[in-house]
């Protein structure tokens, strides 16, 4: 039988994929898709990056404490400080404020929180100030919240009846506890006073500028001194009360050991006066100890006495008297 002129037959290959079913669930996830991309950049807000509110605060700030309004300055600030270290008398009393300050160095926004890093002049200072400030938001307005060395300022109590005054007109007793200070960035005068004449600052004069805060360089070296200082007795006192208490030794030994200038431990144990031919060498035990009793300083000098007489015992005797200066200068000691 002949195929010719029959229809012609289509054969399906074995390998042939079946044709592709579109679901019409495909175009309604591309649109979900759509939508939540088109919420999502709706929703997204542009990050605030302006600085300039912050910068303004800032440089107000150093305006205020080059013109020596320490009260307006300080309202620019969260920190509470003490009425008597803002007033505007006391800080203009300052041996040198803040000027030519200039913002080196920026980071952050107004938004969350910004850093700003000034350099700024003191007059007769060796080197250049360097302050860190940090400017936050708070209730709605911006605050400058801290910088380095913004904290109080403690004079630790010492055993010294001297005082020490800042700008003429704030003096603190060191012998007394609780003395604090916090001060605006400033050099402050500060003057240390001894009634007694006896003691002095030690590597510095005592009247001196402090800096607050220390003045620092880029790489943390310190190019000024801040506010830190230690009293000491002056170099003449130990040997004026050594050679004052040499006195009352050659005294004693004329008075043969039993004489008012001896000590109460040599004239409480010998018998009676001791016999002419009768010396002593007198050694010295660590010391002196001076103490600060009632607002005077007290001395201790100890010595071991050793008799040329064998037969009498050796004995640990001590001076103690008040330390005066008197009024020729010279170092007195007063039994």
């Amino acid at each position: 039988m002949s195929l010719r002129g029959a229809p012609p037959v289509e054969v399906q290959s074995a390998t042939a994929r079946p044709p592709v079913r579109r679901s019409a669930r495909v175009p309604h996830l591309a649109a979900v898709v759509c939508a939540v991309a088109l919420a999502l950049t709706a929703c997204a807000r542009p990050i605030d990056t302006d600085d300039s509110d912050s910068i303004a605060l800032v440089e107000a700030f150093f305006a205020h404490l080059e013109a020596g309004e320490a009260t307006e300055a300080a309202a620019l600030t969260s920190i509470d400080f003490p009425e008597e270290f803002i007033d505007d008398d006391f800080y203009r009393a300052s041996d040198a404020l803040p000027s030519d300050a200039r913002i080196v160095k920026t980071t952050g926004y107004d938004a969350g929180g910004f850093t700003a890093t000034v350099e700024y002049t003191l007059e007769g200072a060796e080197g250049t100030g360097r302050l860190e400030l940090r400017v936050v938001p708070e209730e709605g307005e911006l605050r400058i919240a801290s910088w380095r060395g913004d904290g109080p300022i403690t004079i630790s109590r010492m055993e010294s009846v001297g005082t020490v005054t800042v700008n003429d007109q704030l003096k603190y007793v060191l012998a007394e506890d609780g003395n604090e200070l916090q001060l605006l960035p400033g050099a402050y005068a500060v003057a240390f006073e001894d009634p007694t004449g006896l003691v002095k600052l030690i590597g510095k004069e005592d009247a001196f500028t402090a800096y607050v805060p220390d003045l620092v360089d880029a790489d943390g070296q310190a190019t000024g001194d801040g506010f830190s200082f230690s009293p000491a007795f002056m170099s003449d006192v130990e040997p004026g009360l050594a050679a004052a208490i040499e006195g009352l030794q050659a005294a004693c030994g004329a008075e043969h050991f039993v004489g008012p200038s001896c000590p109460e431990e040599l004239t409480s144990v010998l018998p009676g006066p001791l016999g002419d031919a009768v010396t002593a060498e007198w050694f010295r035990e660590p010391g002196p100890e001076i103490v600060l009793i009632d607002g005077e300083y007290h001395a201790t000098s100890a010595f071991r006495i050793r008799f040329s007489d064998d037969a009498l015992p050796i004995l640990t005797v001590s001076y103690t008297g008040v330390l005066t200066r008197d009024a020729a200068g010279a170092i007195a000691f007063t039994r």
